[in-house]
C-alpha cells in the first residue's frame, strides 16, 4: 500500500521501502518467495534515485507484493491486486483477465469486497445475469453494505417494498453511507415502505453526513 502511495506522490524518497538486507536473512524461512520482492524492490529504490517517474515501477511492486501474499492465503491481498490491474487493464483484455482471475481466487477465500466486485461486473453487463445475482446474495449475506443496498433497489424496482425495506434497513445497520441517505429520504417522504418520520429521517441524514461525509446528506 506504502508502494501505492509513492506512485502518487509528486515527490520520490530516498527511503526504501522494504529491509533488503533483513529480507535476505529470512529467504530460507519465509512461507513467501521473497527473491521476487528484493528484486522489484531495488530496481523501485535505483528507478528513485535516477528518475522521478517512478510510478510503475513501484506498482509492480505492490502487485507483486500482493500477489506473493495471496499466495499465502490472504483474500484481501487478492482484491486489492485485483482493483490494480483492473484499475490499469484499459482496453488490455489480458491484464483485464488477470484482474478478474484475482477477484475469483478472493472470492473462492470468501472476500465479500470480491464478490460485489465481481457480481457489479456480471449484473451491468448482462453477460451472466444469474451467476451475478448469486454473487451478490453471497455479499449480502456477509453483510456486505452495498451489497445489501444493491440488493434493496433491485426488490424496489420489482415492487416488493417489505422486502426493499428489510434489505435497506440491513444496510443501514452495516453502514452504508448511501444506504442511510436512501432511508432518511424514505422517511422523510414517507414512501417506499415507511412511514413519514422526519425525526428518523433527520438522524439517518446526520449519520451520512457527519459519520461518513455524504455530500448529498
Amino acid at each position: 500500500n506504502e508502494a501505492l502511495d509513492r506512485a502518487k506522490s509528486l515527490s520520490p524518497t530516498d527511503e526504501p521501502l522494504i529491509n533488503n538486507d533483513r529480507c535476505i536473512k529470512w529467504l530460507d524461512e519465509s512461507p513467501i518467495d521473497l527473491s521476487s520482492i528484493l528484486s522489484l524492490s531495488s530496481k523501485a529504490i535505483d528507478d528513485v534515485k535516477v528518475n522521478s517517474d517512478t510510478q510503475s515501477s513501484y506498482i509492480s511492486l505492490a502487485a507483486i507484493l500482493y500477489e506473493e501474499a495471496g499466495k499465502a492465503g490472504s483474500a484481501e491481498a487478492l482484491f486489492n491486486l485485483g482493483h490494480l490491474l483492473w484499475d490499469r487493464s484499459e482496453d488490455d483484455d489480458a491484464t483485464k483477465q488477470k484482474a478478474m482471475d484475482a477477484f475469483h481466487k478472493a472470492v473462492d477465500l470468501g472476500d465479500a469486497d470480491a464478490m460485489y466486485f465481481v457480481a457489479a461486473q456480471y449484473l451491468s453487463s448482462e453477460e451472466d445475469h444469474e451467476t451475478g445475482y448469486q454473487l451478490l446474495c453471497r455479499a449480502g449475506h456477509e453483510n456486505h453494505g452495498p451489497a445489501l443496498h444493491h440488493l434493496a433497489l433491485l426488490s424496489l424496482q420489482e415492487g416488493k417494498k417489505d422486502d426493499f425495506r428489510a434489505l435497506l434497513d440491513k444496510a443501514v445497520e452495516a453502514d452504508n453511507p448511501d444506504s442511510l441517505f436512501l432511508q432518511g429520504h424514505c422517511y422523510y417522504n414517507g414512501e417506499d415502505g415507511y412511514e413519514v418520520d422526519r425525526k428518523a429521517a433527520l438522524n439517518s441524514f446526520l449519520i451520512a453526513a457527519e459519520n461518513f461525509g455524504h455530500v448529498d446528506a
